[in-house]
């Protein structure tokens, strides 16, 4: 099912192995799943998401329930993203080097593992907050292992001119997962307590092992090997050395920090303490975020050929996105937050699809796997530290929708510099 032909432009037409032809800038998901590799990643980064939109949530939900505050909910989640600070780049090194699919399994077996102990700590209720804390880190041992790899694959599978689609297909999986998983953990919480969702959690991860076994990938590009030191710096110095990459690097950052983290941190307090959602009820709000995202992502699969500038549309995106984040924090019942957190979620579509697709175009693939992987400890390693410091400075004055709107406003002055001032981001394809 693999082409035989791939156009180093999106403006070419695609000739695929059964001799159907793929009109110009027009983008099939059917197709895309028809290639079974990608079908198989994509059902496992599927169940993946499932797991990751109630990970955070519960681990927060349930430091909440033992009586803590935001501080040490942000450690908790801090402490989740600290093996991304660590291993990101060394595990970027071995994705350009070695077998990505042992290093998938290893990090779905052990992360499948941790999600069962944790489960049964909580079921026999002799959870506490440090042991909270163990978990969340072991957990983030994994993750940090299998997130730069799952990126990385992906343009490995499918031709160069249809990896927007096959970013925005994999997205829309993400973003049914972020729905289904915030509305099936509600209900679980609701009937069986906290350790519900964590049962879950690990369930889902057994389901996602079991698609990475028949998984065949392409071999590595790399075959020479460096030390170690010069490898990791190889993804460090392409982006340093491209102008446009580094400054989107930096926006990204500025994301992560402003955006993310207060929303990890702070989101499930929002609900639970100032608008007086339940359990369910929040999972069921979280839940507009990710149908958000999914009409965002369905329309640039749709009309990706007109999204010319997809630097400018980015940062078009993270202007109406913290610009709602400064309303969302304000939110004063549950109806006001959900309306805001479905508004939120159509500018994370541009977000969640655009972020990658500018990375993995604007990469050659010999260091695909180290640029992906510092991408990697931005989202899964800058977030829980931001975590902790938004938690921090929210436990410190008191008010965490005034912060989580303050974050916003930042993000807001952040984006407009860099439309204005950095316009080479602009053109970014």
């Amino acid at each position: 099912m693999l082409s035989t032909h791939v156009s180093d432009t999106q403006n070419s037409a695609h000739v695929w192995d059964d001799g159907r032809v793929t009109a110009p800038g027009s983008i099939s998901a059917a197709r895309l799943l028809a290639i079974r590799p990608f079908r198989l990643l994509w059902t496992n980064s599927f169940l993946f998401t499932l797991v990751q939109s109630t990970q955070r949530f519960a681990f927060v939900w349930l430091a909440l329930g033992l009586g803590a505050r935001s501080d040490a909910s942000g450690l908790i989640l801090f402490v989740m993203g600290v093996p991304a600070l660590l291993i990101s780049l060394p595990v970027g090194v071995l994705s350009d080097h070695f077998n990505r699919r042992a290093l998938l399994i290893i990090s779905q077996t052990g992360a499948l593992a941790v999600a069962v102990t944790t489960a049964a700590l909580v079921s026999a209720d002799v959870i506490t907050i440090p042991l909270a804390i163990g978990c969340s880190f072991a957990s983030g041992i994994f993750i940090a292992l299998g997130t730069p790899v799952r990126s990385a694959i992906v343009p490995t599978l499918v031709p160069r001119e249809q990896l927007v689609g096959a970013i925005a297909t994999s997205t829309i999986g993400n973003n049914i997962g972020l729905i289904i998983g915030p509305a099936t953990a509600g209900p679980m919480i609701t009937a069986w307590g906290i350790q519900g969702a964590f049962w879950f959690q690990a369930v889902l991860y057994a389901l996602g092992l079991l698609a990475l076994l028949p998984l065949e990938l392409p071999p590595p590009h790399n075959t020479e090997r460096k030390s170690l030191r010069n490898e990791i710096f190889g993804g460090i110095t392409f982006i340093r050395q491209n102008r446009a990459v580094r400054s989107f690097f930096v926006l990204l950052g500025c994301s992560v920090l402003f955006m993310m983290s207060p929303w990890i941190v702070l989101g499930p307090q929002i609900a639970k303490e100032e608008v007086g959602a339940s359990g369910g009820q929040t999972t069921l709000l979280f839940a507009l975020l990710g149908v958000g995202q999914l009409l965002t992502s369905v329309g640039i699969m749709r009309w990706n050929r007109v999204i010319r500038q997809k630097g400018l549309w980015f940062m078009c995106g993270l202007c109406w996105g913290s610009s709602i984040q400064v309303l969302l924090g304000q939110s004063f019942n549950i109806l006001t937050l959900g309306l805001f957190l479905f508004l939120w979620g159509m500018g994370g579509g541009f977000y969640m699809n655009l972020n990658q697709t500018l990375i993995q175009n604007n990469t050659p693939p010999q260091v695909m796997g180290r640029v992906m992987a510092i991408q990697s400890l931005l989202m899964s390693g800058l977030a829980p530290a931001g975590a902790l410091l938004v938690g921090l400075i929210a436990r410190s004055i008191d008010s965490a929708p005034l912060v989580f709107s303050g974050c916003g406003a930042l993000m807001l002055l952040s984006t407009l510099y860099f439309l204005f001032f950095h316009r080479h981001l602009r053109p970014m394809a």
